[in-house]
């Protein structure tokens, strides 16, 4: 009697094939995630540096100097929002995002003198202005920018120009 099957010698190719096809998902998936890239083009700031002097002499105490602030008071804040894209009430929007979560907003309105090309959010010489940028811009996912010297006209504080 002969039987219609051979015996085969390796493993079944069933299992082989579901092999090759798990590898193929698995290749596809890194492929995909390479090219979608997860990497960050966003920078670190540096970290903020304390520096010490000690005096030769065992008799003098060291002395330190203070580190940067680091956050700030939003009621501190001169906050003003400007809609530099063609959506119609974006910086209402957003300035109720702001006041929400907890921002005092003094003022919204349009700005078409010169076009953003990304949400930035400007900020002058007030005190802690820079610290409120930061702040601002890590809440909206924005950039910052010391502000030009075309946006002087809407005071120290901080300018948040949004576009889409």
């Amino acid at each position: 009697m002969s039987s219609p099957n051979p015996e085969s010698s390796g493993p079944p190719l069933r299992a082989l094939a579901m092999v090759l096809i798990s590898l193929a998902i698995l290749f596809a998936a890194i492929g995909a995630l390479s090219l979608t890239g997860t990497g960050s083009d966003e920078v670190a700031a540096p970290a903020a540096t304390t520096q010490t002097s000690q005096a030769p002499a065992a008799s003098a105490a060291p002395t330190t100097t203070a580190a940067p602030k680091t956050s700030v008071d939003p009621a501190d804040v001169e906050l003003q929002v400007l809609n530099n894209s063609s959506v119609s009430g974006l910086a209402a929007e957003t300035a109720a995002t702001l006041t929400a979560e907890g921002w005092t907003v003094t003022g919204t309105g349009n700005y078409a003198e010169m076009q953003v090309p990304a949400t930035t959010v400007y900020y002058g010489s007030a005190a802690g202005a820079q610290v409120a940028a930061q702040q601002i811009a890590q809440q909206l996912g924005a950039t910052t920018a010391t502000r030009p010297a075309t946006l002087s006209a809407f005071g120290d504080g901080v300018i948040v120009m949004v576009t889409q």
